[in-house]
């Protein structure tokens, strides 16, 4: 007789656990419906990293309606959820970041971001360059499903809505290093993390890199210190500036030139030069900012050594005091998609799209904090491709608007058409993690 009641309610628990992804599919257009205003809202209304105030708020008011266990403000503006599943199981962490870029947008949508701020004291745009807009309003709606069938979830799913992915301001710390400093996996004892990132690859394609996916990435600083004086009589000084251009121009051989990097990609890149204030004065300071990614430590203390040594050569050659920084603002290690994890759940991206799946074997040189959450505990981070139907993996110059703009880009174009995938790619990974992995 126990035997009986103990497959009964074996068969029960399977039909009410098989039964999610029915209900998506009865419920997704109405619910796309609102992920697709609130996407808009939030990218109307973008914000830099630990400013997040509006969005974590909306998230915050979101999440209490649905009746869910929020907590808030960690490390800084960071939301956390908890949905207590209807049946035993493992705790599942679904991440969303929140943060946006110091990007003036010129996408010419109805709905783009007009916001101005502050950073590093410069008047900027902000922008949802990176398409974390869609990030947040994918897990609101997987959360809104999720609750209102929290009785055939199998274990308990954990909502991370994360602050300050693009890095924090350099003396707040923040991100998901700070996250997890504050305690969220000790307290939520998550069993495994999912994320997911937009990007300009053919619309609804959902695509994973198995092992190490995703670049370390390192904040460089290197400041230039002259002398003063007036651009007519550049002998009465010296110029930070003349030395910045040989910075530059050297800094471009490191990869190209001396290092090997058959086996082992590498990237160096300036990002940021700032000097001078009028035409006709030679300054007495000089600033270069850029990234470094890397694969290897060994090969990233390399290129450290690389560019130190380009520094004091210049320093000599021209008279300039040269100072060089790195791991400004922190250090992204590389993001790693645990092999395991990935073959396991490979089949419900492809469920969650099909057709349109694809198994990549080579790692991007992007990167992603979510790498502190996956050196934890095993992770899959994936991608949800977003250009307008029909665009291909093309990337016009320019800023050309036809919706296959990158990442990073102020022309970046997030179709909403393609955001069903990522909501359906979290609830059947959800669905199917406690069955198929464990």
């Amino acid at each position: 007789m126990r035997k009986t009641v103990l497959f009964i309610t074996l068969i029960f628990a399977f039909t009410l656990n098989a039964d999610l992804k029915n209900s998506l599919d009865k419920e997704i257009d109405s619910l796309m419906e609102k992920v697709i205003e609130w996407r808009h809202d939030i990218h109307q209304y973008p914000e830099l990293g630990n400013r997040e105030f509006r969005t974590s708020k909306k998230i915050e008011d979101h999440l209490v309606s649905l009746g869910i266990q929020v907590e808030t403000k960690i490390a800084y503006t960071g939301v956390v959820g908890l949905i207590k599943g209807g049946m035993p199981g493992p705790t599942i962490a679904l991440r969303a970041d929140m943060d946006a870029l110091p990007i003036e947008e010129k996408t010419g949508l109805p709905f783009a971001s007009k916001v101005r701020t502050t950073y590093l004291g410069n008047d900027v745009g902000v922008m949802h360059a990176c398409g974390h807009d869609a990030h947040v309003a994918i897990l609101m709606g997987v959360a809104e499903f999720l609750a209102k069938n929290k009785s055939k979830i199998r274990g308990n799913i954990m909502l991370i809505f994360q602050p300050a992915e693009e890095g924090p301001p350099e003396d707040e710390g923040g991100g998901a290093k700070m996250m997890l400093a504050e305690g969220i996996f000790d307290k939520y004892k998550p069993e495994v993390i999912f994320g997911l990132h937009v990007t300009n690859i053919p619309n609804g394609v959902l695509s994973v890199k198995s092992g190490p996916a995703m670049a370390a990435a390192s904040t460089y600083r290197i400041k230039i210190k002259g002398v003063q004086t007036h651009g007519s009589t550049p002998w009465a000084g010296i110029d930070p500036i003349m030395a910045t251009a040989e910075l530059i121009e050297s800094l471009n051989t490191v990869v190209s030139r001396r290092i090997n990097i058959i086996n082992n990609p590498a990237v160096v890149s300036v990002g940021m030069v700032e000097s001078g204030t009028r035409g006709n004065i030679i300054p007495e300071d000089s600033l270069i900012m850029g990234t470094i990614r890397t694969f290897d430590p060994d090969l990233r203390k390399e290129i450290y050594e690389e560019i130190e040594q380009i520094a004091r050569g210049v320093a000599t050659g021209t008279g300039t005091d040269i100072t060089v920084e790195f791991d400004v603002g922190g250090f992204f290690p590389v993001t790693y998609n645990n092999i395991k994890l990935v073959e396991a759940m490979k089949p419900s991206l492809m469920e969650a799209s099909p057709g349109r799946f694809y198994e990549s074997n080579i790692p991007v040189t992007g990167a992603e904090d979510f790498s502190y959450f996956s050196q934890e505990i095993p992770g899959m981070y994936f991608w949800l491709g977003v250009n307008k139907p029909g665009i291909g993996l093309e990337s016009k110059n320019f800023g050309e608007r036809t919706g296959a703009a990158g990442n990073h880009s102020p022309y970046f174009y997030v179709d909403d058409s393609a955001l069903d995938k990522g909501v359906k790619a979290f609830v059947y990974l959800v669905d199917d993690y406690p069955k198929q992995y464990n």
